[in-house]
């Protein structure tokens, strides 16, 4: 470690002292920098500067022009305050020295502390707070966004002017420029449509209901001998009769595919509607033959002696039509009927949205039963009658018709899960129906349940409550009729023969009760363990893992559930066997 006389003695010896002229570099560059930094104006003309520039302008200030600095040059002439830039400051509020901010929120004293300034537009005083808002306003204080000045206004001037709050915009509407030329387009698709369904009704009626002379004529023995000897088809007579053909020497070439033609393999054909020269190949789909049925006038004679006359033969014709005449004629009518058809899927899917809305609008009239049946909370009360039998029948009923919606809800969900198909967009889809569809079941069949529990509740009650009235009855009238020798012995019987009945009856049905409630509970959790675990076989199969987890906890539970719910079930079968043992060995 060096000692401070150690480091002294090695600068000296190592770092002397710069040279003269090296010194004089460094004193010539510090000195031109303080001549730079005197060149720098004052603090105070800076200042002033910037106190022209402030945002939001107070009462004192006018619109000045910038002070200008001394130069050796000419002086400049005085910028001189244009009239047009002063607002008008007649309709200010003068102030009195007590004055509070205008705003009706704020209640601020105004003077030096909280500001004290004149709103440019309505004039009234407020605190520097709530006049921190700019709008351009013209020479008469009104707002002016086009040639107006920026000047100084309260929070109401601001949010009143025209055009706040305007989320719009510049609209230009070329909708009507847009339907008149659109119309056009329309009117003459339309009149072409109409243009070729003429031809075609023209066509169809010709070939249906032919002249007689081209009838007899193309009837004949002789008819494909006169073809052979060169004399033109009757057909093609009535069907260039329509519109012109197309020569075919003229086109060498399909208008649709380009392909050319010559060879005997790729022959000329001609739309029926329109006449080009068109092509018949299967791939391209340049033309193709389509298959009418027309009303015959004039019935074949087997079927004028099976109809009687009554009405017309429907004759089946094939005409031949180019791509563009078959889409113009028949687009508008293929685009209704794929509107008007839907898919087996869809009609699947709104027959189970029907049953959903059958059970949603079931449900309140459910509810309302089931409070008509909520017993009392002391279960000795009188005050709350209990409930009649048409009450409980139309509870019941009810309930059966929920049961058997959601039992349809749920063969309609299936169904869906179970369509063929071979996307798996719709496959999924399908899944996800399914899986909403359990979803719905689980949430609204836990109602369901409360009916049997409830009855219980009624049976047990009603029970006790005849009880009790028994035995008073038994006791006021058992001392009125019975001898003072026999009183003792015979209202002790007569009360143990109908204690014995009566709690017999009572355990054999609320035993019944018990057992009931306890199988359908059974059943309900099977049924959603089996759901569960086929929702879980479709996790798999997708492999949402987490779904499956979450899944595999809840068929857990169920299990567990269900263990319990039937060592219940065994238990009651137990006390039925303990019942009927008991009835047997009984006097």
């Amino acid at each position: 470690m060096l000692t401070l006389l150690q480091l002294n003695r090695h600068i000296d010896d190592a770092h002397q002292e710069l040279p003269e002229f090296e010194q004089d570099e460094v004193k010539t560059w510090f000195d031109k920098q303080v001549l730079k930094a005197k060149r720098f104006q004052p603090l105070s003309i800076i200042n002033s500067k910037l106190r022209g520039l402030e945002v939001f302008e107070s009462n004192e200030s006018l619109p000045l022009a910038a002070p200008q600095l001394p130069t050796a040059g000419p002086r400049p002439v005085d910028a001189v305050i244009d009239p047009e830039e002063l607002v008008t400051r007649k309709h200010w509020q003068r102030p009195t020295g007590n004055d509070m901010c205008t705003d009706p929120p704020c209640g601020k004293r105004l003077g030096p502390l909280n500001g004290s300034v004149n709103c440019r537009k309505c004039g009234r005083l407020f605190c520097e707070e709530h006049t921190m808002y700019q709008i351009k306003l013209s020479r008469s204080a009104a707002h002016d966004p086009v040639r107006g000045y920026w000047c100084r206004v309260c929070e109401t001037c601001y949010k009143t002017r025209d055009g706040y709050n305007d989320h719009n915009g510049v609209l230009i509407d070329h909708t009507n420029d847009f339907i008149s030329i659109r119309r056009k387009k329309v009117e003459r698709h339309n009149l072409e449509i109409q243009r070729l369904e003429k031809r075609l009704t023209k066509l169809t009626q010709l070939l249906a209901n032919p002249p007689e002379e081209v009838a007899t004529n193309g009837g004949g023995l002789l008819s494909p001998v006169t073809s052979l000897a060169g004399q033109r088809n009757p057909r093609k007579l009535l069907e260039q009769s329509v519109v012109t053909w197309e020569d075919d020497a003229s086109v060498a070439k399909c208008p649709f595919c380009q392909q050319e033609f010559g060879s005997w393999s790729f022959r000329r054909h001609h739309c029926r509607i329109c006449g080009r020269v068109v092509c018949a190949d299967p791939q391209t789909g340049c033309s193709s033959e389509v298959g009418l049925s027309v009303a015959s006038a004039t019935p074949t004679l087997q079927g004028s002696e099976k109809t009687g006359n009554s009405a017309a033969a429907q004759v089946s014709i094939d005409i031949r039509m180019c791509r563009d005449c078959k889409s113009t004629i028949f687009s508008k009518r293929d685009f209704t009927e794929s509107i008007v058809h839907k898919p087996p899927d869809q009609k699947a899917y709104e027959t189970l949205r029907q049953f959903e809305r059958g059970i949603r609008q079931l449900m309140p009239s459910f509810q309302r039963a089931l409070l008509a049946l909520q017993p009392p909370d002391d279960e000795f009360s009188l005050e709350k009658p209990p409930p009649t039998h048409a009450q409980i029948q139309e509870a019941a009923k009810i309930r059966k018709r929920l049961t058997d919606s959601f039992t349809k809800y749920d063969l309609a969900a299936k169904r869906i899960r179970d369509m063929k198909t071979t996307s798996q967009t719709q496959l999924r889809l399908q899944k996800a129906i399914y899986a909403a569809a359990s979803t719905f079941l689980h949430t609204h069949m836990l109602p369901l349940k409360s009916v049997p529990r409830m009855l219980k509740e009624h049976s047990a009650s009603r029970s006790n409550h005849r009880r009790l009235l028994s035995a008073i009855d038994r006791t006021g009238s058992g001392v009125n009729h019975l001898s003072p020798l026999r009183n003792g012995e015979s209202a002790d019987s007569e009360t143990a023969s109908l204690a014995g009945g009566s709690e017999t009856s009572t355990v054999v049905s609320a035993l019944e009760t018990e057992e009931k409630e306890l199988r359908e509970r059974l059943v309900v959790l099977e049924e959603q363990r089996f759901m569960v675990k086929d929702m879980i076989k479709n996790a798999r199969g997708a492999r949402r893992f987490e779904e499956v987890s979450a899944l595999t906890r809840n068929v857990e539970e169920l299990d567990a559930e269900i263990q319990s719910l039937t060592k219940k079930v065994s238990g009651v079968e137990e006390r039925w066997e303990g019942l009927y043992a008991a009835g047997t060995t009984g006097p």
